[in-house]
Order: structure tokens, then sequence, then C-alpha cells
């Protein structure tokens, strides 16, 4: 959807005609809006969440001298593993 919303920007943005001048400045504004939003959602985040899994990772092997797995430092896996211990001493 940011590709065809930024194609069907193009148009207006190379437009030449006096009208056009006054929502040429939008449309630019618009169009690098989406793609810079796109880039951030579907690149720079999921990088960055690994870095910062594997950064977890290496700071729990240095505290506990035991390497976990990429999922045994994730908050989600943590707080089932505590509620399966809770619904087993039940």
């Amino acid at each position: 959807t940011s590709v065809t919303t930024v194609a069907g920007l193009g148009p207006l943005i190379f437009e030449t005609s006096f009208q056009a001048q006054f929502l040429i400045p939008m449309a630019i504004s618009v169009a690098y809006g989406m793609m810079i939003a796109t880039f951030i959602t579907l690149i720079a985040l999921p990088v960055f969440l690994v870095m910062l899994n594997r950064i977890k990772v290496g700071l729990n092997w240095l505290w506990t001298g035991k390497r976990p797995t990429n999922e045994e430092v994730e908050p989600a896996y943590i707080e089932l593993k505590s509620e399966q211990l809770e619904i087993d001493k039940k």
C-alpha cells in the first residue's frame, strides 16, 4: 500500500500546472513520510529487535555463565514459563 500511495502521488508531484503548485509540497511530504515510515517499520525496527535480543542473550550469558536460547530471554517466554510453574504447583 505504501508503494501504491507513493506511485499515486507521483503524477501530482511532477505536474507543472499553476493549480498543482499549491499541492506539490503536500504530495512530496506525504510521499517521503510514507517511504520513511515504511522503511522504519519493515527494516529498521526488526533489525533493532534482533540486536536487542542478541544483547540480552550476551548479558545473560555473562551473568549466569550459561548461554540461553534466543527465546529464553524474551519477556513473553519468561511470563509463560512462570505461569506454567504456577499451574503445575496447583
